[in-house]
């Protein structure tokens, strides 16, 4: 029987355990302990997307006008008073900057960055400069903390960037200054890579191949609930030093409670840690209340069920396996162009919420965060019906349609944009949770994290431009709008080289995922793949 197939037969219902898969069936497939792992790492994933856009609300803009000792302010074209020129006095006409401070509106907040440190005017393009430094510690976390996981394990790595993430948004809560919020804030994003990955790798390699699709639906339902307990959060902690406190505490609870956690046993055998994938397993067995099944295992078992061979050609993989086939090469940069332009065009939508002026700002980022939870359940569904290829092309290419048709949209008529934009974040958000299940099933086990750490790293790089971008509509509103739909469509065309991963088996070497590669190369051609094509570049 050739491996392949026996994989096949392995991850099937009430087949003989010879692969990982089969293992995990032996011990129960989805049970207590999956689900109690599972909802162990819901607590964090809850409020993941909380601390990427929490800076709608801690560095919101109040109405802000310059401190004068007079009675009279000048005013702009609009007809308001000017934000960043005062008089010099009552009986002049002659304007200077605010060298006295500015006052705020603070109806809706008691305090933000922005009201703490003055970054209004001259200063104001540090407000998205904030945002930018903390997508930039997720682009950095994403890559630093795939690689180590592969190296030291999954579950070492998953703690430590709890750790990281709750003690650093303690750090930045109690910045004295905005430099150190910024680094704070950086630090604090790269931990929070790290809790995505780690905590995504851990469940799905715990998972059997039938609940992979559900499971990583549930976890991007999850992240988009964030956006949900962010706006509720931020109506009652009005005070950004207490809202970013209380946005870390979950973080600390999740490390407290997750100790006792098993290492992946994917990573365990792959990394030839028997004995340590013999407990793991055995753990999970009486968990499962499959205790019989446990105590047949043992170390020799497990080196029959997964060859030396295998083992040899997977225990020395590392990151530059990506780039010496080209099969690995190819998939690797259609994934993280795919990833970028889904997440430029989400963050460009999930941001800057006072571009609906007149509109309650708690209430929009309900709207914002809702939107995205009929979206998510639905790419499932869709994968397991449709398949994974078609579920995220249609997701990207609706949504980039609707990101172009707001910009003939006339300012007057805001719903009507703001509508569209809505519809629009909520396909982006579908595409993204598909290119994360897309991507988590195409790597091998050796290096999956690796992959999916250097994906997400330029992934969030669209994340950290898109304030930027945005800045840039202040020149020109069409801009931002167009950029980022022509990105969504072009990342939409790219899905056509990746293979269909629905209903198959996690590779766990690299030659399986080559493997797969050059037989969806070969459809698409609809002629034999050369084998010339599996020589190293």
């Amino acid at each position: 029987m050739g491996r392949d197939r026996g994989l096949r037969e392995a991850e099937g219902p009430g087949k003989s355990p010879q692969s990982l898969g089969g293992l995990l069936v032996q011990v129960g497939g989805w049970g207590r302990f999956q689900m109690v792992h599972l909802a162990i790492v819901t607590v964090p994933f809850a409020f993941v997307a909380t601390h990427s856009f929490l800076q709608n609300f801690t560095a919101s803009i109040p109405e802000h006008h310059c401190r004068s000792p007079g009675e009279r302010w000048p005013v702009d074209a609009q007809g308001r008073r000017e934000r960043c020129l005062r008089f010099r006095g009552n009986a002049t006409n002659e304007t200077e900057t605010c060298v006295e401070g500015w006052l705020y509106n603070l109806s809706t907040v008691q305090s933000t960055i922005v009201t703490e440190w003055d970054l209004v005017c001259s200063l104001k393009s540090l407000h998205g400069v904030a945002q930018s430094v903390y997508m930039a510690g997720v682009f950095l976390g994403a890559v630093v903390f795939g690689g180590l996981a592969d190296r030291l394990g999954r579950r070492a790595v998953f703690l430590w960037c709890l750790l990281q993430v709750a003690s650093l948004s303690t750090g930045a809560s109690l910045a004295p200054s905005f430099p150190i919020y910024c680094v704070c804030r950086c630090l604090c994003g790269s931990g929070m890579s790290g809790v995505v990955l780690n905590g995504l790798g851990l469940v799905l390699e715990w998972t059997p191949p039938s609940r992979r699709a559900a499971v990583s639906g549930f976890l991007s339902v999850v992240l988009s609930l964030g956006q949900l307990n962010l706006a509720f959060l931020a109506f009652g902690l009005r005070h950004w030093r207490h809202l970013q406190l209380v946005a870390g505490a979950p973080f600390a609870l999740c490390f407290l409670c997750s100790w006792w956690l098993p290492e992946s046993v994917r990573w365990l055998m792959v990394r030839r840690h028997l004995p340590g994938a013999l407990r793991a397993l055995r753990l999970v067995a009486g968990i499962n209340r499959m205790p019989t099944a446990g105590i047949q295992l043992s170390v020799e078992m497990l080196e029959s069920d997964y060859s030396q061979e295998e083992a040899g050609r997977t225990q020395g993989s590392s990151a530059l396996d990506l780039f010496r086939s080209r099969e690995m090469l190819v998939l690797l940069a259609c994934i993280m162009c795919i990833w970028f332009s889904a997440s430029l065009s989400l963050y460009s939508l999930a941001l800057n919420l006072q571009r609906f002026p007149g509109e309650n700002p708690y209430l929009v980022q309900i709207i914002l965060g809702v939107i995205d939870i009929p979206f998510r359940l639905l790419v499932p569904k869709l994968a397991n019906c449709l398949g994974r290829k078609l579920t995220l092309v249609s997701c990207l290419m609706l949504g980039a349609g609707l990101v172009l048709g707001t910009t003939p949209v006339p300012q007057e008529l805001g719903r009507l944009r703001m509508g569209l934009s809505v519809l629009a974040k909520g396909l982006m958000s579908a595409s993204l949770s598909c290119t994360v299940l897309l991507a988590s099933e195409l790597f091998p086990t050796s290096i999956r994290l690796t992959g999916l750490g250097i994906t997400n790293m330029v992934g969030h790089l669209g994340g950290a431009v898109a304030p930027l971008v945005l800045l840039a509509g202040t020149a020109n509103a069409l801009l931002p709008p167009l950029l980022f739909g022509i990105i969504a469509l072009a990342g939409g065309f790219l899905v056509v080289f990746l293979p269909e991963t629905k209903g198959l088996p996690l590779p766990d070497t690299l030659e399986q995922a080559q493997s797969q590669v050059r037989r969806c190369w070969s459809r698409l051609l609809r002629t034999p793949w050369p084998g010339a094509l599996q020589t190293k570049l």
